[in-house]
């Protein structure tokens, strides 16, 4: 008779997510399961994703609940199993062992090691507080933790900062009392999602000067192939995207600090995607290598996913370049915030119909608004307004 293991199920290495929550859980003591089941969903600041079960058993204790923070290692569920995946045995009831990794299609996170800063080898900080302190270039030396076992948190790092600052940018949030005078009112919590967004956006305009250019395309030659191939005009532009990109390799850049830049030899484009929880970005990889019928499969499939909080990590990262669209929600133009580290963003606005004369005879065209925003400090009004022609040109003429 197979030996019966009671095995605690454990959150994996989310890598730089913070304030990670637990939304859903999908089971309760006496199910069983099967192996890549789903059985909880946490949403980071950039995503919802689906934890699925490395083991087939029953499950026999739950110890978290919708709501919960979720942490690195974290016992999230106890499993009865006589069946082990291909992992490392995992010691019942021991806090010190690995946390079993998403095997089924999430990269095995675990694999991946920290870069070392000089003097930090002892300091007890997490990836993503490394990561910042590397970017503006602090040593976290200097820095007192305040979390559990001396951790240095996020909020330990921003009272650093704060402290060295001469000025200190306030939000300009309203005040609750002046707003419930007038009326009933109702308030309600941001999603994960829309809070990491509020973040991000506010870093990304306050440090990236953003400069806007304009330009308009003839849809005649993308409405053509997107008739023929029964699909959106989106799989056609964003094919048309990949394509100048590999000839302006500056925009699919990253600024690496005040006199490098990284220049990418791969283009891997994010598609923002309006979910009920907010804007999320899965990222489409190698769009340049795919043909216009691939690039729409796998839109659809990442656009679903995202809809149905199944994104995982790998469909969220690595982005070099990002587009936005409002296709058919109208408007003439907008201006889309570039996503750091990428140094460019694309708004993809509403068709029009343009009336003109050719001679005698009047022509009606089919145009599509778009703008570029892009990061002024890598790229200047010359190499964006050449970018923009060779797109015009490719989306009117060359895609294919």
């Amino acid at each position: 008779m197979a030996k019966v293991d009671n095995i605690d199920l454990k959150i994996p290495n989310l890598g730089d997510a913070e304030s990670t929550e637990i939304i859903e859980v999908n089971i309760q003591p006496g199910d069983t399961v099967n192996l890549n089941d789903p059985l909880i969903v946490l949403e980071s600041e950039k995503a919802a994703m689906e934890i699925p079960s490395d083991f087939e058993g029953e499950i026999s204790k739950v110890h978290v609940k919708a709501g919960d923070v979720a942490e690195e290692g974290m016992v999230f569920a106890t499993i009865m199993s006589s069946k082990k995946t291909n992992q490392n045995t995992i010691k019942k009831n021991d806090s010190d062992s690995p946390a079993p990794n998403i095997a089924s299609e999430v990269t095995d996170l675990n694999t991946k090691k920290e870069p070392v800063e000089i003097n930090s080898l002892s300091i007890n900080a997490g990836p993503a507080v490394r990561k910042y302190a590397r970017e503006l270039e602090i040593n976290l030396d200097s820095i007192k933790g305040t979390g559990r076992d001396g951790r240095i948190t996020k909020d330990d790092l921003k009272r650093y900062i704060h402290q060295g600052m001469s000025q200190k940018v306030e939000d300009n949030y309203p005040n609750l009392e002046n707003l419930a005078k007038f009326g009933p009112y109702e308030i309600k919590s941001l999603s994960g999602i829309r809070k990491a967004g509020l973040k991000n956006l506010r870093n990304s305009w306050t440090t990236v000067p953003h400069v806007f250019h304009f330009e308009e395309i003839n849809l005649s030659r993308v409405n053509s192939l997107r008739e023929s191939l029964k699909c959106s005009p989106l799989p056609v532009i964003i094919k048309g995207i990949a394509n100048t990109l590999k000839k302006h390799p500056l925009l699919n850049s990253s600024l690496l600090n005040d006199s490098e830049i990284l220049l990418k030899d791969y283009i891997n484009v994010g598609i923002a995607v309006n979910t009920e929880n907010g804007l999320v970005v899965p990222v489409l990889k190698n769009p340049d290598k795919l043909d216009i019928e691939e690039i729409n499969v796998s839109i659809k499939k990442l656009s679903e996913k995202a809809r149905q909080k199944q994104l995982k990590k790998t469909d969220i990262e690595g982005a070099s370049f990002t587009v936005s669209s409002l296709g058919k929600i109208g408007g003439h133009g907008f201006t889309p915030i570039i996503n750091p580290p990428e140094v460019a963003i694309i708004g993809i606005s509403n068709t029009r119909t343009n009336i003109r004369l050719d001679g005698k005879e009047i022509i009606e065209d089919m145009v599509l608004p778009i703008s570029l925003s892009y990061d002024h400090r890598v790229i200047n009004g010359v190499e964006a307004g050449e970018f923009m022609v060779d797109l015009k040109i490719e989306l009117e003429e060359k895609v294919k």
